[in-house]
C-alpha cells in the first residue's frame, strides 16, 4: 500500500525522523490504494482523539531517542498551536522493515469473544516518503461471532501523510 512512496528508514538514519510537521495531512491512502484529501488528522491517526482535538494544534514536533542499544526507540510528539505547545505525548517503538511500530496497540473485548461479542485491535505504524513526509499507517480489526457460527468483523489498513516543515 505504501511501499511505492517510503523511504526505508534504517538503524544509521534513525534520525531522518525527527522535525516539524504540519498537523493537518494532505493525503489519505485506504486500503484499496484510492488517495483522497480527507483526512483524519495526525491525533486520530495516532489514537489520541480523546486527549487531542485537532482544531487545539497545527504542527507536530518529533524527536527521537534511543533506547536499549538502539534496538528500540521513544519517539516524542510536541503538538503546537501558534508555536505554543498544547500536548506532549510519547511512544516507545521499534524498527521494522523500514518503519517504526509503536507501542499502541490497543486491544479491547466486549461481551464473550467468538461467542457472543468480539475485539477491536488498533497498532500505528509511522515512517518517512520519499520526499521526506511525514506518513502514518494504522490498521484496525474489528472481529467477534454470535455462537461461533455468525461470524462478523472487518479489518482497514490505511495511511496518511504530513508535509514536513523543516
Amino acid at each position: 500500500m505504501i511501499k511505492d512512496d517510503l523511504t526505508v528508514i534504517k538503524k544509521n538514519n534513525v534520525n531522518l525522523i525527527e522535525g516539524k510537521y504540519y498537523s493537518a495531512g494532505y493525503e489519505h491512502i485506504d486500503s484499496n490504494r484510492n488517495k483522497s484529501e480527507k483526512v483524519e488528522g495526525f491525533s486520530k491517526m495516532l489514537s489520541q482523539k480523546s486527549k487531542v482535538r485537532s482544531e487545539e494544534n497545527d504542527k507536530v514536533d518529533i524527536k527521537l531517542k534511543p533506547l536499549a542499544k538502539n534496538k528500540s526507540y521513544q519517539l516524542e510528539f510536541r503538538m503546537t498551536k501558534n508555536d505554543s505547545v498544547k500536548y506532549v505525548f510519547r511512544h516507545n517503538a521499534k524498527l521494522k522493515k523500514g518503519l517504526f511500530l509503536l507501542d499502541n496497540y490497543t486491544s479491547e473485548c466486549h461481551g464473550i469473544p467468538y461467542l457472543f461479542g468480539g475485539c477491536q485491535n488498533f497498532q500505528s505504524r509511522i515512517g518517512l516518503t520519499k520526499d521526506n513526509h511525514l506518513l502514518i499507517q494504522d490498521y484496525y480489526e474489528n472481529s467477534g461471532a454470535a455462537l461461533l457460527i455468525m461470524w462478523a468483523g472487518f479489518s482497514i489498513n490505511y495511511a496518511e501523510k504530513y508535509k514536513r516543515i523543516q
